[in-house]
């Protein structure tokens, strides 16, 4: 028996977001593609650990940089 790699009721790509201010950037998501929030798990600090907005059926999921786990944005990276 295989196991498939998209998760069921999902688009086959789910893209993860890795940025400072991921708070931020869901009210950007919401604002500029009317994204509805589905979930977020904010750590004791308040950094966001895990987050999911849906776009017109596609899910985007979000964390806040969290350097101490190699999770480093695009500004950390030298990338935009």
């Amino acid at each position: 028996m295989s196991t498939s790699p998209i998760p069921a009721g999902h688009a086959g790509i789910l893209p993860h977001l890795v940025c400072a201010g991921a708070a931020d950037a869901i009210g950007f998501y919401q604002r500029a593609f009317g994204a509805v929030e589905m979930m977020r798990l904010p750590a004791p600090d308040g950094r966001l650990m895990h987050a999911a907005v849906q776009i017109d059926g596609t899910v985007v999921m979000l964390v806040d940089e969290m350097p101490e786990y190699g999770a480093l944005g695009p500004k950390q990276l030298k990338g935009s």
